[in-house]
């Protein structure tokens, strides 16, 4: 079976810090914080502060380009992988968020200039599986991950 929370943590990782830099960001933030503090003020509040964090050290890195800092695009990953980690854990413990997790990365995928629009590929290679599994996604816009119906 396919590891729609390995998945799903990916892309948002990727898509949430491709955004940060973008003037979509403070709306971005906002959906994905009350996201991740499910109901409550405090752990909303840190996710905002987590969230704003991150997205200093990605506009300081795109801001000083590559002759003044950390490369971008080293920078880019680092808290991509950081966002993948904790989204999948969040995910691990709230999969009923699934839902507006991948609404989220929907309508920020629509918002993202093209240049800065990433594009994520994953291989998922095991000896065995049991059930159908599939991704089914379009570089432009959706995402869909889960078992054949």
């Amino acid at each position: 079976m396919l590891d729609w929370v390995a998945a799903l943590a990916l892309v948002g990782g990727t898509t949430f810090t491709q955004a940060m830099a973008g003037q979509a960001w403070q709306s971005t933030r906002d959906a994905l914080a009350r996201i991740l503090g499910r109901g409550d003020a405090d752990r909303e509040g840190r996710a905002r502060e987590r969230l704003d964090g991150t997205a200093a050290e990605v506009v300081r890195a795109a801001e000083a380009g590559a002759s003044d800092g950390p490369d971008e695009a080293a920078v880019l990953a680092r808290v991509a992988g950081q966002w993948e980690t904790r989204l999948q854990d969040f995910l691990d413990e709230y999969p009923e968020a699934r839902g507006e997790v991948e609404a989220l990365i929907a309508q920020v995928r629509t918002e993202l200039p093209q240049e800065r629009a990433a594009h994520v590929t994953q291989t998922v290679s095991r000896n065995k599986i049991k059930g159908d599994a599939f991704i089914i996604g379009s570089a432009g816009r959706d995402i869909s991950i889960g078992r054949r119906p």
